[in-house]
Order: structure tokens, then C-alpha cells, then sequence
């Protein structure tokens, strides 16, 4: 994904993205952050972005909005490009 997808990043006060280091669940997150997380923190560098790893953990997303109302969704078993439409759904507010 380029800079400019990333542009609702601004909107959101915190990603969290919830994976495994080894499950094959957790494969296309990896994927998906080793690609695109260098352009997720050049759209917005002061949006914090947390990767939290933990063995035997589905994988997943949160995002924190305004007013602390938190949207999560469930990434385990998708690949890069579900993962980057999950991601571009949370961005939007969707």
C-alpha cells in the first residue's frame, strides 16, 4: 500500500495489530506489516502503531478512535490483501 492509502491513519489515535510469530494464522499480518509499515508511519508519524507478538495469539486488529471507542477485527487466516482491506475498512471507520 502507498503513503496515500494510509491517509485515515490520522483519524485513528492508535492501531494495534495482534499476531503470532509462527502460526501460519498469522502469516498474511506479517506479510502485511513487513510491506507496508515503513509507508503506514510515513502517512502519520505521530499515530502510534503497536505490533504485539505473542506465540499461540489469533491474529488480529484494533483501532482506537476519538472519545476511546475501540473497533476490532479478526485477521487470522488471511492473506496480504484481506489484511490490507481489513486495514483500509478500520482507517475509514468502517
Amino acid at each position: 500500500m502507498s503513503k496515500a492509502a494510509f491517509a485515515g491513519l490520522k483519524a485513528v489515535q492508535e492501531i494495534r495489530f495482534h499476531l503470532c510469530q509462527t502460526s501460519k494464522g498469522s502469516e498474511g499480518v506479517r506479510n502485511f506489516l513487513l510491506k507496508s509499515y515503513k509507508n503506514m508511519k510515513a502517512a502519520s508519524p505521530a499515530t502510534p502503531i503497536l505490533i504485539r507478538e505473542a506465540s499461540g495469539v489469533e491474529g488480529g486488529l484494533v483501532a482506537r478512535y476519538d472519545f476511546g471507542l475501540e473497533k476490532k477485527s479478526s485477521l487470522e487466516g488471511l492473506d496480504e490483501k484481506a489484511v490490507e482491506k481489513a486495514v483500509a475498512a478500520a482507517l475509514s471507520g468502517a
